[in-house]
């Protein structure tokens, strides 16, 4: 089962394999065995880091986004600590996943990157391992010989196989070179560096990109992580095959450096790496933006309180054009919500420039701040229908008061005819009003 899960990406990953190795060939390396194999593999693996780096960037939103609302999420478990009957467990359970909802994250979301990444790099181990016995004629698929992964016939596996570096052939493992001392030498200088780049990535990642949990058993888990998996590699790096080697010392570079770039670009709020960014960029923007917004409230008390007027219009137009443009090299997030006014938006941006900075300005900012705004309109609509509703109720009231006073001063024939006809229309009631204030002056002239 596993394996016919894999086969496809294998299969898929060995055609690109031998398609880096003849580009480099084409562009000038020897082909048969030589440099041009190893330095496919990690061309290879390059290629593979550079295709899931959407996800990876998904996983980082997502870790951010979780991150962002650990406050509000520690408050539904405070509210229910202790409680453990059933009906509280499940209640906190809705307004966690409400919660959620509303600010549009999953605990899963930061998993599923990588497991989705999985079968790629398991893919891609397995190609490279598959071809010492594709050399060999041992290959097995399904429980059944087969002589290719691809186009790792035996011929082109054979040329893998016997390619090296430094001495020290692709196909071979530490513990199969124990009686060279070059090869040896080989294996434990790349397993080594593979261990050291791991434990400074993660490191950094503690380290910088870490809010702080205190000794809190997921905090002394992470640090034990920090420590047990480099070792894991040491041991386990002893039957790996030297392309397998070249595979992971390629990949913890490319993890080195995809953490220093996370702690420069997308640090987890709450972090050192954090607190520095948001410290750099405020500075960076208020130090155009306090002088800017300085000249724009003088320009704007310069048109007087005329908010009406087209030059205020004008000038916010003018303000934000250029506003939007200087604030975009400082990351400022733009897209605000449609419902919103040039003065409204022109307003956020000043306060950014005259505030100090609790959040970085970026997109997780942005979903807080339509958030906001949707809220302030359902207020504002929910108080204009309540409006609505009792202006209904005092004109209908005001209504049936006029009914009784008309009903009061009504003849005796025409309360006969009301009393039969049911309650008087409203048209009907200012007729009936109109004809007693002329029969009231017209008596008032004949006296």
């Amino acid at each position: 089962m596993f394996d016919a899960i894999l086969h496809p990406f294998a299969w898929a990953i060995s055609w690109l394999w031998v398609w880096i190795h003849d580009f480099l060939v084409l562009v000038g390396m020897s082909s048969g065995s030589g440099i041009a194999w190893v330095l496919s593999i990690v061309l290879l693996t390059i290629l593979v880091r550079i295709a899931i780096i959407p996800l990876f960037l998904k996983q980082i939103r997502s870790s951010r986004a979780m991150q962002a609302i650990q406050p509000e999420m520690r408050k539904i478990q405070d509210k229910y600590k202790g409680k453990k009957d059933q009906v509280s467990r499940q209640k906190m359970m809705e307004e966690t996943q409400a919660l959620q909802r509303k600010h549009k994250v999953s605990p899963f979301a930061s998993c599923l990157p990588m497991l989705v990444q999985m079968p790629v790099l398991f893919g891609m181990y397995r190609a490279i391992i598959a071809v010492s016995s594709i050399s060999a004629g041992t290959y097995m698929y399904r429980g059944e010989a087969a002589d290719h992964l691809g186009p790792l016939t035996e011929s082109v596996s054979t040329e893998i196989v016997n390619s090296t570096v430094f001495g020290a052939p692709l196909s071979r493992t530490l513990r199969e070179s124990t009686g060279d001392p070059l090869i040896v030498g080989v294996f434990v200088t790349a397993i080594v560096l593979m261990v050291a780049l791991q434990f400074f990535s993660m490191r950094l990642s503690f380290q910088r990109n870490m809010p702080d949990l205190g000794n809190n058993p997921m905090a002394q888990s992470q640090r034990s992580m920090m420590y047990v998996m480099p070792l894991m590699f040491i041991f386990s790096g002893v039957f790996f095959q030297m392309g397998v080697v070249i595979y992971t010392v390629t990949a913890s570079f490319w993890a080195l450096g995809q953490s220093f770039w996370t702690v420069k670009v997308m640090p987890t709020p709450g972090s050192p790496a954090y607190a520095d960014l948001l410290s750099s960029r405020e500075s960076a923007y208020q130090e155009w933006a306090k002088p800017f917004f300085q000249n724009y409230d003088r320009e704007r008390a310069a048109l007087g309180t005329a908010s009406t007027d087209s030059r205020v219009d004008e000038l916010n137009e003018r303000t934000l054009a250029e506003v939007r443009s200087k604030a975009k090299k400082q990351h400022v997030a733009s897209d605000f919500p449609a419902s919103m006014t040039t003065g409204e938006i022109i307003t956020v941006y000043r306060n950014l420039a005259f505030q100090k900075w609790t959040t970085l300005p970026d997109e997780q900012w942005m979903h807080g701040l339509t958030l906001a705004v949707e809220k302030r309109l359902a207020k504002q609509e929910a108080s204009a229908q309540r409006a609505e509703l009792q202006k209904q109720v005092r004109e209908r009231r005001t209504l049936e008061r006029e009914a009784a006073q008309a009903s009061s001063e009504s003849t005796p024939a025409e309360a006969t005819k009301d009393s039969t006809n049911g309650s008087l229309s409203a048209e009907e009631i200012e007729r009936r009003r109109v004809e007693r204030r002329k029969a009231r002056r017209r008596s008032g002239k004949k006296r």
